[in-house]
């Protein structure tokens, strides 16, 4: 007899992982272009999410904590102000009242990175090549603007730098 050989017509996924910030306060720094998720001063309710921080580049700027409930999400708040998360309205991240259960759809983030580290030192990663996602679409994705005081946008997921992230300790 001979063994069969099966043939999948499942296309190749690239194995991910979820990152674990371990309560560390991080920054999401775009992998190419130098710029990073914030805001222009000290966050408030309703400020629009852009490509700098107010904090610079090497300071930490959000809590990415797990919400605890499978399959994992993500709240990400800021991280001088646990009061402050942020929030998917329209195609923009604003920052809005934290939820007190965790649980506010808007708030929570699907994060799947190419390859996650436990490292805190400053300046290793806790993902690495991560795309950020509404929980409630994973078909959109996080992009970064081509400019520092660009929003950041919610678009259809292409697999552009643009949308690629590192969640840096």
């Amino acid at each position: 007899m001979l063994a069969s050989s099966g043939v999948s017509a499942t296309p190749f996924r690239r194995a991910t992982c979820t990152p674990n910030a371990q309560g560390a306060g991080v920054s999401i720094e775009s992998l190419v272009s130098g710029l990073e998720w914030g805001v222009e001063n000290t966050p408030q309710i309703g400020d629009v999410l852009i490509g700098e921080s107010f904090r610079g580049l090497a300071a930490p700027d959000f809590h990415v904590q797990q919400n605890g409930q499978v399959p994992t999400s993500f709240t990400i708040r800021d991280v001088d102000n646990n009061n402050l998360a942020v929030t998917t309205v329209g195609n923009e991240l604003v920052f809005e009242t934290a939820s007190n259960s965790g649980n506010e759809a808007a708030q929570l983030f699907d994060i799947a990175c190419q390859t996650c580290g436990t490292n805190t030192t400053p300046g290793n990663s806790a993902g690495s090549s991560c795309t950020i996602s509404p929980h409630s679409n994973d078909s959109l994705c996080v992009a970064v603007g081509a400019t520092a005081q660009d929003a950041l946008k919610v678009v259809n997921c292409d697999g552009s730098n643009e949308q690629l992230f590192n969640i840096v300790f």
